[in-house]
């Protein structure tokens, strides 16, 4: 590939405000009709490439028990075509400055396109609060902190700026209670690892029914618990992190070493992530986390890109994660990209501000309101990382779960693979009713005694 390929890829955003104007003059009406209920379009593009959304997964298939893998729906699905270096020109258009610059750099790097299944589906409560939120939810202009929203509904189903799509990804559903047990590779140039493990327990005070006004969530998004248990330099760390709405978010740390706990501030921001070897800041977990006030957003448009989605087979627990990683790039035998629509927001530092990352832009999937790629540029503007997530719908919900995040240092020529579950049990999306979380567990006294056992 040339270079001027890759200066094409970094301007293209310039020409992706599509519909973007057309969004903006929707209302609560069009949601359930001409929108879905969260606010996607539900007609399939001009060629038929994409299609129609026709409600989602909504129950699982035949053969799915819970607590096990979960079935590929789409196993039948056959592979359209490969995007490769050979081949990459013709489809800049619907690529990110990052997967062109990962093609560019690497030769045996591909994406396997399948067909689209617009297969993201929620529970109904959560589409009848999305109603609810239209005209109530609000930001802080200062800030971008979330200052009134109607509980258990995405806030911004008609998004008129780029923070409100983010904030549309922070309350993206996954569940009310999760526990989850998995897998770091922070992998190096030869495609070996030392697995990082870890148990997360987490619930939604966004998502609980209980809490019906913004004023019942006690200024909490969600609290969430994580248990490092390898290797040994890190195991029996303990983080408790309650998640704020509108200021900085609480967080304590359990270090085995001090035996006992302490606040932990550097929790956010740009700051470094224990385990990450220095490849991923704090705010690029669940590709984008905590507060907005750091950047300026800008809200692009809309755009038709090949993304990561519906990878049943990248999941499955046949697949060791020893097996997924490789050198460079995890293993492209187990992808599965699609075409779909998504938001495209920029995010460039304010003046004065700082942070590691001063350009970021983000795609923003229209179906799941989840970030599934991010181009990250440094102090030159120059591509420094790419950040990839991958979907798929845990139909017991139902809801889009994002996995398998992958970011690559193209200066470090190294990267991450992050929250995958390969090799542990798999996820419970129902830990409210299990007995996996509960309210005392993300207590600040429960950490200390869990810290002295």
């Amino acid at each position: 590939m040339s270079k001027n390929l890759l200066i094409k890829a970094a301007f293209v955003l310039c020409g992706v405000a599509i519909g973007s104007s057309a969004a903006m003059a929707d209302t609560v009406a069009d949601l359930g009709a001409k929108l879905t209920p969260i606010g996607a379009e539900r007609a399939g593009n001009a060629d038929g490439t994409i299609p129609a959304w026709e409600g989602g997964i909504t129950t699982p298939p035949a053969g799915f028990t819970l607590g096990s893998d979960y079935v590929d729906p789409f196993a039948a699905d056959k592979k359209l075509f490969s995007i490769d270096g050979s081949n990459a020109a013709q489809y800049k258009d619907k690529l990110t400055a990052g997967q062109l610059a990962m093609i560019a750099r690497y030769k045996d790097y591909r994406m396997d396109v399948y067909p689209t299944r617009r297969s993201c589906a929620y529970p109904q409560r959560l589409y009848d609060k999305t109603k609810e939120d239209v005209g109530v939810a609000r930001l802080d202009p200062a800030t971008n902190d979330l200052v009134a929203a109607v509980p258990g509904g995405v806030p911004f189903p008609l998004p008129k700026t780029g923070a409100e799509v983010m904030w549309n990804h922070r309350t993206a559903f996954d569940s009310f209670g999760r526990s989850v047990s998995g897998t770091t590779a922070v992998v190096d140039k030869s495609g070996g690892f030392v697995p990082l493990k870890w148990d997360e327990a987490r619930l939604s005070s966004y998502y609980n029914p209980a809490n019906t006004t913004f004023d019942a969530l006690k200024n909490i998004q969600l609290k969430y618990f994580t248990l490092y248990t390898a290797p040994a330099r890190v195991a029996g760390e303990m983080y408790l992190v309650h998640e704020t709405l509108n200021g900085e978010r609480n967080a304590w740390l359990y270090s085995p070493g001090l035996r006992r706990v302490r606040r932990a501030p550097t929790l956010s921001y740009d700051n470094p992530v224990s385990g990450y070897e220095g490849l991923a800041a704090s705010d690029q977990l669940y590709m984008y986390n905590g507060r907005l006030d750091r950047y300026e957003w800008k809200l692009v448009g809309k755009k038709e890109l090949y993304i990561p989605y519906n990878n049943y087979e990248f999941a499955n627990s046949r697949h060791k994660v020893a097996e997924i990683t490789q050198p460079h790039f995890p293993n492209p035998d187990l992808g599965r990209y699609e075409l779909h629509r998504v938001w495209v927001v920029e995010a460039n530092l304010k003046p004065g501000i700082r942070h590691l990352l001063p350009r970021r832009i983000f795609y923003v999937d229209e179906d799941s309101w989840r970030i599934v790629a991010t181009d990250i540029y440094d102090g030159q503007n120059k591509l420094w990382r790419y950040q990839e997530e991958t979907t798929l719908n845990v139909y017991d919900l139902p809801a889009c779960f994002g996995f398998g995040q992958a970011v690559y240092d193209f200066q470090a020529e190294r990267y991450i693979l992050d929250l995958v579950f390969n090799d542990d049990k798999r996820p419970d999306f129902h830990a409210e009713t299990s007995g996996a979380a509960d309210e005392k567990m993300f207590d600040v006294g429960e950490l200390r005694k869990r810290g002295t056992r």
